[in-house]
């Protein structure tokens, strides 16, 4: 993953890939998936191989976050639909003679079904890749968002904990409700753009991290 994942052999990731020195708070501490990190991880505190650009030495990842996998339900469902779209089509028409389609040329028949399949595979692609890329990370220094849209869009902010003045979360829907995600909101000081991270999961823990990790840098201050 650009600017994200690096090599295991390079020093930032086996300084990434030592767990976490237990601090004198538990606000590090959570009991879903701690350091272990899949291909479709939403949430993982403690994540193992996880670095980033510009990471100082002694800066731990203690959280990584993606939209709720569930949130990928609509388009998901939707690409199931248009790729079985044609059979279902054909099938209706064989039964009730809706087209005559013989009147077609072959070639020009793979060419309209190559086409509305590589259609397909694209609107699929494109929003897989975009959920997976959009990845928000919490540290022991700073907040980190990456955000990617429609592939060639690329923003990557980041503030430090410094700067952090508060963090709150909503949820909205009962789906929110039951697979326990939600909007988590960073407000940051001045003029400096706020933080939101949309739809993850465990919102309530996120904001009792960063919380416990603003309190103790003010504790330390």
């Amino acid at each position: 993953m650009p600017d994200v994942f690096i090599s295991k052999n390079s020093p930032a990731a086996k300084t990434a890939n030592t767990p976490p020195d237990t601090p004198n708070t538990n606000v590090y501490t959570t009991t879903d998936s701690e350091g272990h990190l899949h291909l479709l991880s939403s949430f993982c505190s403690n994540p193992l191989g996880v670095a980033f650009r510009d990471q100082e030495p002694d800066e731990k990842v203690l959280l990584f976050l993606r939209r709720h996998f569930i949130t990928n339900f609509s388009w998901i469902l939707t690409t199931i639909i248009l790729f079985l779209l044609p059979f279902i089509l054909i099938v209706l028409n064989v039964q009730f003679s809706i087209v005559d389609l013989s009147i077609l040329p072959m070639n020009l028949k793979t060419a309209i079904t190559l086409f509305y399949y590589l259609t397909v595979f694209s609107y699929g692609f494109t929003n897989f890749v975009t959920w997976y890329f959009n990845i928000s990370l919490v540290t022991t220094e700073r907040v980190v968002d990456i955000d990617y849209s429609d592939i060639v869009y690329k923003n990557i902010a980041a503030t430090k904990l410094d700067l952090v003045q508060d963090a709150s979360f909503v949820q909205i829907g009962v789906f929110a409700g039951i697979f326990n995600y939600g909007d988590v909101l960073v407000q940051t000081a001045g003029t400096l753009d706020n933080f939101d991270f949309f739809k993850v999961p465990h919102p309530d823990k996120v904001v009792n991290i960063i919380e416990g990790l603003i309190g103790q840098k003010n504790h330390d201050v």
